[in-house]
């Protein structure tokens, strides 16, 4: 899974599986960090979820 391609004026929230690691970017428009709410933490907990599986995968194919 590869991070979306986002202007750099808009706030950025992704996760994603690059073979064993996982990367993780949450900053707002002007570089600062992201405040989450309820839900939507909801949601990253569940992208983390998936990107610990695939790269739990990917090392046990090693």
């Amino acid at each position: 899974m590869k991070p979306h391609n986002m202007s750099n004026q808009e706030e950025r929230l992704d996760a994603w599986c690059d073979g064993s690691s996982i990367c993780l970017i949450a900053v707002d428009a002007q570089g600062d960090p992201l405040d989450l709410g309820d839900e939507e933490m909801r949601a990253l907990i569940a992208k983390l979820q998936q990107c610990l599986a695939e790269s739990e995968a990917a090392a046990s194919k090693d």
